[in-house]
């Protein structure tokens, strides 16, 4: 058996929430026509503090809300996407994910994103596979407002992942899985090589009390980043090296 290198989607491999890019191209597309309510605010908190029960409401929700929709119009939709969301892929994920590739394992995106909604942004960076929550489509191929499967979410996540797992012949223990939310430990603990990406304020405790690895995307490995707010150590203190930043010292 082999193993396997499972990467999470927003504020791991992208800088914010797929959702938003997402959501846009749908309307530009003419799929919906309307913002959900309260939606930008719950971008914004996403963005900021990372996920959170809200915005999981939020995902749950808009499987009712696709009902009656063509999925084909909406994979149409996702392909207008790729490019949008490829921009805000973080600059050093590419290279993990070639890095397990080179090592003979596969590389594969769980995500709580809708299937039909992110595949083809997966294909086209480079995944292997894609596990994420499947909209249940009706003979005439329209969404029917249930899911086919489970809702890939913290413990939903994992059991989706340990199934694909075994059903491709790959062993947990030689895996590594890559998150930065505090509700992806289920998935994190089921492996042999959980790593913190970006984490949130939970996860960066509980990675210090677990001595799990911690690092960034959005800059070369090995790179320290400050906490919160996300300054480079180097630059952070090259900044108060520079004799204007205390202006009344002595040096």
């Amino acid at each position: 058996m082999s193993g396997a290198a499972f990467f999470d989607l927003d504020r791991t491999l992208l800088s914010g929430a797929s959702a938003q890019v997402v959501s846009r191209v749908l309307r530009e597309t003419g799929v919906v026509n309307r913002d959900i309510p309260g939606e930008s605010i719950l971008y914004k908190v996403f963005e900021t503090f990372g996920e959170n029960l809200p915005s999981m409401v939020l995902g749950r929700q808009a499987v009712a809300a696709m009902r009656g929709h063509s999925r084909h119009e909406v994979r149409a939709a996702a392909e207008a996407a790729v490019d949008g969301l490829t921009a805000l892929l973080q600059p050093y994920a590419r290279s993990v994910m070639r890095k397990h590739s080179d090592e003979g394992r596969k590389v594969v995106l769980a995500t709580t994103t809708p299937r039909d909604l992110i595949e083809p942004f997966a294909m086209a960076v480079g995944f292997d596979a894609v596990i994420a929550t499947t909209y249940s489509v009706d003979a005439e191929g329209r969404y029917d407002g249930e899911l086919d499967g489970p809702y890939v979410w913290s413990r939903g996540k994992r059991d989706a992942v340990r199934t694909w797992a075994a059903a491709n012949g790959i062993d947990m223990s030689q895996c590594w899985a890559y998150s930065d939310s505090v509700y992806d430990e289920p998935l994190l603990s089921s492996v042999s090589h959980p790593v913190c990406v970006n984490p949130d304020f939970r996860l960066r405790l509980m990675a210090a009390a677990r001595r799990w690895p911690v690092t960034n995307f959005d800059v070369p490995d090995g790179v320290l980043k400050v906490p919160v707010i996300g300054l480079e150590a180097q630059q952070l203190l090259m900044k108060f090296a520079r004799p204007e930043t205390f202006p009344y010292a002595k040096w």
